[in-house]
């Protein structure tokens, strides 16, 4: 009787940290579609350089505002010495974004070439650190 309420205990912990885990990396997530009035004009989509639109694609659900858990996990790790949001630093250099972008930081995915080719990671480093 008492391993079966040890075991329970233990399912329901795990079930709690997968829950908060979640949370946390869908907590900057908007919704897939907005609904638009039959009446408006489409969007017009501004003019993005090529890592901006792979940056768009691949980073910005949790790197584009101080909201998202990327953003929130850099807080945490500079405590204010540096931005959080990558689009305010100015620090950032070409190698060290790919190193991240590859292998991934504490629990930010890496990504594989079959998802960000080499070239597209090329322009990703440079939309991120242009003055490098």
């Amino acid at each position: 009787m008492e391993k079966r309420l040890k075991g329970l205990r233990l399912r329901r912990g795990r079930a709690v940290a997968i829950c908060a885990v979640l949370a946390v990396a869908l907590h900057g997530c908007s919704p897939l579609w907005k609904p638009r009035s039959p009446h408006s004009a489409p969007p017009a989509e501004p003019e993005r350089s090529a890592g901006g639109k792979i940056f768009d694609k691949w980073c910005s659900d949790c790197h584009r505002t101080a909201e998202g858990p990327g953003s929130l996990a850099l807080q945490r790790k500079y405590q204010g010495s540096l931005p959080a949001v990558l689009k305010q630093r100015s620090d950032l250099r070409p190698d060290y974004i790919k190193l991240a972008v590859r292998h991934g930081i504490s629990f930010m995915p890496s990504f594989r070439k079959t998802e960000i080719s080499d070239a597209d990671l090329a322009l990703l480093a440079a939309y991120l650190a242009p003055s490098q």
